[in-house]
Formats: C-alpha cells, structure tokens, sequence
C-alpha cells in the first residue's frame, strides 16, 4: 500500500513539474501576487517568473497568460495578499516536506510564491521610454567675444531626434536648428542675423521624471550683416558649434519642461575675410515631446 501512494505521490510531483516547464502557473497556489504598476497606469496582478535587470519583467496572471513588460515602463513593484489562496495540498509535502499553510519558501507549480528582486535597479526607473523627441524652446542669447558690442537678444530653437533607453541612460541624436536675430545697440537701420543648422548628440541620466542631460551639436552658420548707410549686405557661412547642457522634468509620460544652458565659441565667420565670429553663452527653456 506504501509503494501504491509512493507511485501516486511521483506521478503527481512529474506532472506539476511539467505544467511549470510548460509555463503554466496556477495563480491560487501562491499567498501572495507580484502587483506592477505601469506608466501608461496600468496594474498587473499575477507571478513574476522571470526578470532580466533594467530590461524587462515576465508576469503570469490568473487567466494563464504571460505578459512581457519593459522595466523602463515599470514605475513599482509591491505584494498582495491573494484573495484566491488556496494554500498547499499534501503534493507539496511529498515535494518539500512543507505542510500547512505554507511558508515563504515553498513552491507553486515549480515557481516561488514570494518573488524578492535579487538585482533591483540603483535608480528609480525612468519616467521615458525609447523614442522620437521634438523639442521647441526659447534660447536668451548673451553675446561675447568679437558679437560683445551686440545686445542681448532671443533666439527660436528647434532640437529634433530620437532617444534610446539603455535603463536609466538615455542615448540621443538628431538635428538642430536656431535663428538669433541681432539687437543692435542705438537707433539704427542696420541688421545682423545668424541661423545655425546643426547636427546633435547628447547623453541622459533619467531618475523617475528627472534627466539631466549633456551633449554638443556642430554643423554649418550662416551669418549675415546688412550695413543701411552703405546698402550693402554681406552673407557668410562657416562652421558652428555648441555645448550643450541641460535639466528636463516630466509633466506626463509623453510631455516634458526643461531648462538649459549653451555655450557657443568663436569658430565661423562674421563676414568673409575679417577675422570675427559669433561667440556667446546661451540660457534656454522649453518642452520636449515623447512621441
């Protein structure tokens, strides 16, 4: 009669393990439920059998499916008592020698019932997520150098890119351009205006809604000065750069605030043939889209 329950007991223990092999979970068995919340605010309830650091979690739920879900759209992990516990059979004693009403460190279907992150993140997860950016904002230009005698004036930017999410650093690239339309000091009917065309890279580290960003873009300035007593106009192109630096917070998941500061040296030609060129620091604020 011994060796009959023996036989009943293995044969019982080769089929759990074989519904676990085929991913098959049985939600009841464990007393408590991994719960993710999601940026999108999504909650998922169920067993997380599989995790790969700042990657991407696995969470089995009660109808037998699995969901795949990205760490970097991952805003909490917590525990919940399971209303559908139905605590251990006699099978796990058979597996375990655990009766009763179960410990922590008993097994479901061949997966733990507490799931306790071995490797979480550093860094609370980030609030972005890979994508395009478009960025608007508003640049205070301070002349320097040889553009000192110019007056402080506002410059339209526009940052176009894309974003890719490596955990809680950010890797973008795109194209830059700005349009700084001099303010002269007097009461003059000269003009000068310099439009830069710029290719983009920067570097992020995102915690939660913060990113602190650092980059530089370079590309092609053009510079035009008109001189009115004259009547004459003298356009000049050469090579720009800026270094950039910034902070952005996030207000939703697809909609940013930021603040920046620039920092463009004397590397083009005010006018061709005379050694000046456009230098100044910049201070800018605007909105970048997740999209």
């Amino acid at each position: 009669m011994s060796s009959n329950k023996f036989l009943v007991a293995s044969l019982v223990v080769l089929a759990r393990i074989a519904r676990a092999d085929d991913a098959e979970v049985d939600i009841r068995s464990f007393e408590y439920v991994d719960v993710v919340e999601t940026v999108d605010g999504s909650v998922w309830k169920g067993v997380i059998v599989e995790q790969t650091p700042g990657v991407q979690y696995k969470i089995a739920t009660a109808d037998g499916s699995v969901h795949v879900l990205k760490a970097g759209d991952v805003t909490k992990l917590a525990k919940q008592k399971n209303r559908e516990w139905r605590g251990t059979t006699g099978v796990a004693s058979a597996e375990g020698g655990g009766g009763g009403g179960g410990g922590g460190g008993e097994r479901g279907n061949g997966v733990e019932k507490h799931f306790e992150p071995k490797h979480e993140p550093a860094l609370p997860a980030p609030y972005a997520a890979t994508g395009v950016r478009l960025a608007p904002d508003i640049a205070m230009i301070f002349p320097a150098g040889d553009a000192g005698q110019m007056n402080t004036s506002v410059a339209p930017t526009v940052h176009g890119g894309y974003e890719l999410m490596l955990g809680n650093v950010g890797l973008e690239g795109g194209a830059m351009t700005r349009y700084t339309y001099w303010s002269i000091p007097g009461n003059t009917m000269n003009a000068a205006w310099t439009l830069e065309t710029h290719a983009y890279a920067r570097a992020a580290l995102h915690i939660s809604r913060l990113a602190i960003h650092a980059g530089a873009s370079a590309g092609l300035d053009t510079n035009l000065v008109h001189i009115a007593d004259l009547a004459l106009s003298k356009t000049a192109t050469g090579f720009g750069m800026n270094i950039e630096s910034g902070v952005e917070v996030a207000a939703t998941p697809t909609l940013a605030l930021g603040v920046g500061f620039d920092y463009h040296p004397a590397t083009d030609t005010i006018i061709d043939g005379a050694p000046q060129s456009i230098q100044y620091y910049s201070l800018t604020a605007g909105a970048v889209m997740r999209l």
